[in-house]
Formats: structure tokens, C-alpha cells, sequence
């Protein structure tokens, strides 16, 4: 039987960074526009299901204009600054009675650009490779290595965060390759992300991205102002 991909869109109003940031266009596009459309694109590879939660007026008075997209108003009490993803993501779930043995992915509209073959990749790895729990996009450090990262004590005392007991000099090509989460895409089946209460039980398998603009994320207006050049030099 054919697996169903959910993905999940979660827009809600607020943002600390930047005033209605998931209203903010790259390239002539809203944020959550260009979610909608990465989940669009993955229908030609897969049956899917895309959900919008939102609790912003200007995306819920226009939902008719949204063809095959399921936007629902958010509950008040998902709505907050402190409210966790998860907790949206389980809320679908049971609203929409979805099933255990379906695939729910995270699309969050702070990242504008996606990959769709990588990301068609990495569901694939999820139904074929049975050892994987869930799939996480990730993206290299680079220079901001943890072992060159510093903390504050309270009397201001510059010291490692992680201590090796020495000061680490090392050159970055000569460190421990390290990633982060991207926030590009989060992938399991709805049976483990019920049961482990998290997108990513373990074990996870992690998929690097290859463009590095996958790994932006709109968390400020200086990010939104390189999203922008990107978009308009890569015609995104």
C-alpha cells in the first residue's frame, strides 16, 4: 500500500526577529508561498497531503486562493512564543486522524529554498533503509566550530565551551567534521514521532546539503536581505 507523505506547514504569527516573517517575500514570494510550493513539487513523486496551521488573518481570509493545500486556524494555545513545533504536529495528527504508518515532514517557512530531488531522496531513505527512524537535513559548521566556541561565567571569564583541556589552534580543515541541523526538512513516520514525542527518534539519518543556500534560515532581516540577492541572482 502506498505511503502518504504529510507534510506540515507551520506559520504562526509572531516573530521576535522580524514583524510578520512568515508574511516576508524572497524574490516576490512569502516564505510560506514558497513552502507550499516545495510541498506542491514533491507530489509529483509522491501521493501527499500538505497542511498549513496558521494563526495569521492574512493567510486564513485568502485560503480559498490555495488549491489542494488544507489551511486550518491555529488554536490560541498554540499560538504562543513558547509553544513547541511538536506539539502542532501531534495536534494535526489527531485532528486530522492521520495515519501511524503514514510520513509526516516538517516544511518551516523560515528556509526559502529547498532541494527536491535531495529531499525526495531522503523519504526514500526513510521507506527503503528500515534502520532509520526519522531523516534530518544538515549543514557543515564550517569555522564555527564548537571547539573554538566560548562561554561567560558570571564574573565575565572568557572560557571553552567544550574543554579539551587546551587552547585548540588547530587549523578547521585539521577538525572533526560537525554539522547542524538546518532546519530544511524533518522526516519520520507518525507512529515514532508519536511515540518518542519527537520529529527525530532515533536513529536519525542525516542528509548534508549540497547547496549551501538549503542551509539559509530566515531568522533576522540580514538574512532575509542575502535570501533576496540569492533568489534574484539564482532565480529561485
Amino acid at each position: 500500500m502506498e505511503t502518504t507523505v504529510n507534510v506540515l506547514i507551520p506559520a504562526r504569527t509572531g516573530s521576535k526577529g522580524i514583524n510578520k516573517k512568515n508574511l516576508c517575500e524572497v524574490n516576490g514570494i512569502a516564505l510560506f508561498e514558497r513552502s507550499i510550493n516545495h510541498a506542491l513539487e514533491l507530489k509529483k513523486f509522491f501521493k501527499v497531503n500538505i497542511y498549513l496551521s496558521t494563526d495569521i488573518k492574512e493567510i486564513l481570509d485568502k485560503q480559498k486562493n490555495y488549491k489542494d493545500i488544507n489551511i486550518y486556524e491555529r488554536v490560541k494555545s498554540l499560538s504562543g512564543d513558547n509553544v513547541l513545533t511538536i506539539d502542532v504536529a501531534k495536534d494535526l495528527i489527531f485532528r486530522e486522524n492521520l495515519k501511524q504508518s503514514d510520513i509526516i515532514i516538517l516544511f518551516q517557512p523560515t528556509s526559502p529554498f529547498r532541494d527536491i530531488k535531495e529531499i525526495c531522496n531522503a523519504i526514500n531513505n526513510l521507506i527503503y533503509e528500515k534502520k532509520w527512524k526519522s531523516v534530518v537535513s544538515l549543514s557543515d559548521v564550517n569555522s564555527l566550530h564548537p571547539f573554538r566556541m566560548k562561554r561567560l561565567t558570571s564574573e565575565m571569564e572568557c572560557i571553552d565551551f567544550i574543554d579539551q583541556g587546551f587552547e585548540d589552534m588547530r587549523p578547521r580543515q585539521s577538525l572533526t567534521k560537525v554539522y547542524i541541523r538546518s532546519g530544511n526538512f524533518y522526516i519520520t513516520y507518525i507512529e515514532n514521532l508519536i511515540k518518542n514525542n519527537t520529529f527525530l527518534p532515533k536513529p536519525t539519518k542525516g542528509i548534508v546539503h549540497k547547496d549551501i543556500n538549503c542551509s539559509i534560515n530566515i531568522d533576522n532581516i540580514y538574512d532575509l536581505y542575502l535570501a533576496e540577492i540569492i533568489a534574484s541572482k539564482n532565480k529561485y
